[in-house]
Formats: C-alpha cells, sequence, structure tokens
C-alpha cells in the first residue's frame, strides 16, 4: 500500500467519524383540522408543536380565513416535543354564516429572521342565523299615510251639520220677510182707512 492510499484512507476514516452539524427542524400537528365557530362566540383547538434546533417565537397568522386567533405569538425551544398549545378562534358577525376554508401559517422567527414555516389546512363552519332589522321610518311614514284619510273623514263630517243648519236656516229666511212685508201692507191699509174717516 503506497503512503498516498494509506494518507486518503486516512481521510476518509477521518470524515466518517465526525458528527454532523444537526439540522434546524420545525413539525405542527395535525396537518389539517375542522372547526365549528359561532358567529358571536369563540372555539379552541390543540395543535402539537416540535422544535428540534430551533429558538425564538412561532408567529401564527391567517390565509383566507377572515378570523381573530389567540394566541398571535407562541414561544419555543430546541427542546419541544409534541407540545401542545391550544389556539382560540374568535367569529365574525360581518359575515355570513357557511364554511370558510383557509390556512393557518405558522412562521418561526429566530435572531430576527424567519428561518421556516409551516402551513396548516383549516376549514371553519361558522355558524348563527341572519336577523333582518327593519327601518322604523318606513313603518311610521305608513302609519301617517294611512291616519291621514280618518282625519279628513272627521273634519268632513264635523262640516255637514254646520252646512245643514244654514241651509234651513235660509230656506226659511224668504217666509219671514214675506210675512213682514204683508204685515206693513196691512197696517198701511188700516191706517189710510182710518185717516179718510177722520176727514
Amino acid at each position: 500500500m503506497s503512503k498516498q492510499t494509506t494518507f486518503l484512507f486516512f481521510i476518509i476514516l477521518l470524515v466518517s467519524t465526525m458528527p454532523l452539524p444537526r439540522a434546524e427542524a420545525l413539525g405542527i400537528g395535525p396537518p389539517s383540522f375542522e372547526l365549528d365557530l359561532q358567529m358571536d362566540g369563540s372555539n379552541s383547538t390543540t395543535f402539537y408543536i416540535t422544535s428540534d434546533g430551533l429558538n425564538g417565537q412561532l408567529i401564527v397568522g391567517m390565509e383566507n380565513l377572515p378570523f381573530r386567533v389567540d394566541p398571535s405569538r407562541i414561544n419555543m425551544t430546541s427542546g419541544d416535543a409534541n407540545t401542545p398549545v391550544e389556539l382560540t378562534f374568535y367569529g365574525n358577525e360581518t359575515l355570513d354564516p357557511g364554511v370558510y376554508e383557509g390556512k393557518v401559517t405558522f412562521l418561526a422567527m429566530t435572531g430576527g429572521f424567519v428561518a421556516m414555516g409551516i402551513k396548516v389546512r383549516a376549514k371553519i363552519n361558522l355558524l348563527g342565523e341572519v336577523v333582518e332589522i327593519q327601518e322604523e321610518p318606513e313603518i311610521e311614514a305608513e302609519l301617517e299615510q294611512e291616519s291621514e284619510p280618518e282625519a279628513e273623514t272627521e273634519t268632513e263630517s264635523e262640516l255637514e251639520p254646520e252646512i245643514e243648519s244654514q241651509v234651513e236656516e235660509m230656506s226659511y229666511t224668504p217666509y219671514i220677510v214675506g210675512g213682514v212685508v204683508g204685515v206693513a201692507i196691512v197696517a198701511s191699509l188700516f191706517g189710510v182707512m182710518w185717516w179718510w174717516k177722520k176727514r
């Protein structure tokens, strides 16, 4: 065996016995989840975190999910192995009931930089009832329109007796005038006859 072969064999043996650098790894489970959520309520679910060689924080976010989650930051250490973490999701009363699908994102921050990230598929069933609110001004306007004809009817009914009384008074006026004229004529005749006799 030559010296070159011996040296090469020694180098290969030395490299093979050296410890390999430890690779950083992050694991989040489960890979997907489904959650029922009331519009005006909240619900929680548990995730399991494994951090191998990572120290820092997990930044929790949403992708295509219009909901709020708490906590939004989770501390992690290199020794985490299936560590349970509970996340609470809050309903959104501005949305319609239905199924909302998207992803929950986990970004591993170490030393002020994003080391890696994981996305978990989510399916959230938003439950609740949509309450239709009737506008009060329209109801008041309808009530005013219904009450106006009644007021006119009452006014007309109040005026009818007055008009009838005026008509009755006007119907007796010619008879009264005629009677007064007749009495005046008869009185004049008696006066003339009395004066004629005196002569």
